[in-house]
């Protein structure tokens, strides 16, 4: 029998060159380009994430907590988070592309609700932040949405699906975040006119007399209650 006879041997050296064909072509055509997506994708990402350098093109000052300025200081008061304090500023990028600066709307009412869309809480009480910014918004209440660490073209979807119109800042690094402590998500913080924290809630603000499973929530009366506080300031 001639070495190109059909034998045991040449039999089944031919599937195995067959499966070892299809295996190379299917990483050529298939997997090559897949990762190829994926670290495009992830370039994007991490460059919309990161932003640019983390400097205001404004004012040249570095975005993330800043001092208080001097003039909106009070002797008889320290900076913190606790009820009772001056609220710490911060400077932040905008959704808009402009800057967010806390201390730069003092003498308003203002709320300060950390959030990120990958939180479900957050998107369970987002219409109730929303509802309430247009009601008071007329009696000068501002709303700042401060984002943890994602990009725009992720907030900016989300922000549009909701009907967001109140200020959206972005915490990149979570550097401002962390200044004010917090801990879980959505945590909002209710700032008087004079800059003075009132009161801070971690939880969702949700109808909770129509029942809720979410850990955490308080009826949605509440957040009434703290933004009607914040504007009794004279």
């Amino acid at each position: 029998m001639s070495p190109n006879d059909s034998s045991p041997v040449n039999a089944t050296k031919a599937p195995r060159r067959s499966r070892r064909n299809w295996t190379r072509g299917f990483i050529r055509r298939v997997v090559i380009p897949a990762l190829a997506i994926m670290a495009i994708a992830g370039i994007i990402w991490w460059l919309d994430a990161s932003g640019s350098a983390g400097v205001s093109p404004q004012s040249g000052v570095g975005y993330g907590p800043v001092d208080l300025p001097a003039a909106l200081s009070a002797p008889q008061l320290s900076v913190g988070t606790d009820a009772g304090n001056l609220a710490p500023d911060f400077l932040l990028e905008g959704l808009d592309g402009g800057d967010v600066q806390l201390s730069k709307f003092r003498g308003q009412p203002v709320v300060i609700n950390f959030w990120a869309t990958w939180c479900y809480p957050c998107r369970q009480e987002m219409p109730n932040l929303v509802k309430a910014y247009n009601q008071y918004r007329g009696q000068g209440l501002v709303t700042i949405g401060a984002n943890l660490q994602e990009g725009k073209s992720i907030i900016e979807p989300f922000a549009r699906d909701f009907g967001i119109a109140y200020p959206i800042a972005i915490d990149r690094t979570g550097s401002v975040g962390d200044e004010y402590r917090v801990l879980g998500l959505p945590t909002t913080y209710f700032v008087d006119r004079e800059g003075v924290v009132k009161s801070v809630f971690t939880g969702p603000f949700l109808e909770t007399s129509n029942g809720t499973n979410v850990q955490g929530a308080i009826d949605v009366t509440e957040l009434t209650k703290r933004i009607q506080e914040i504007l009794a300031q004279p």
